[in-house]
């Protein structure tokens, strides 16, 4: 993958990010209401538990998608910053990776586990190319720089 391309994938699927994690947000918060509601009646207490328990897993990963947009869009216009959105591209790598044996082994719809695994790959890769460029750069850069040598030292010292 070109470096250009990188830096215009990780803006993209940046802007797309943050987008998709406030709306993640406002499902946790709507869940973990409603599930406060219904924990307080008997008859829907356990149903109520579920609801904030997923609630606040919702809270939980939209907060993770909103820290991998703001990464992504700073890594597009600064190289120099692309090691947090290079982790949390692993760690949502990692995380739709465990989504997508869950929901195969559970026997629900992979498609919405398949489109977000193809996502955090895409993301990983253009986070890579940045990481790997911006690596090529430091070595070249410490071939180009000048050497640096010691000033000569007085053999003979006065006393």
């Amino acid at each position: 993958m070109k470096l250009e391309s990188a830096k215009k994938i990780l803006k993209i699927f940046g802007v797309l990010s943050v987008i998709s994690g406030i709306f993640t947000i406002l499902t946790g918060i709507l869940s973990f209401a409603g599930g406060g509601m219904l924990a307080t009646d008997e008859s829907t207490a356990e149903m109520g538990v579920t609801a904030l328990a997923l609630g606040l897993i919702l809270l939980i990963s939209g907060i993770i998608t909103i820290l991998q947009g703001i990464f992504s869009i700073s890594a597009s216009k600064n190289s120099a910053k692309i090691m947090p959105a290079w982790i949390i591209a692993i760690i949502s790598l990692i995380s739709n990776i465990i989504s997508l044996i869950s929901s195969i082994k559970n026997g629900t719809s992979a498609v919405s586990g398949i489109v977000s695994l193809l996502i955090a790959v895409l993301i990983f890769v253009a986070a890579n190319t940045i990481k790997a460029n911006r690596n090529k750069e430091a070595v070249e850069l410490a071939h180009t720089a000048p050497q640096q040598t010691a000033a000569p030292q007085d053999t003979n010292p006065q006393v």
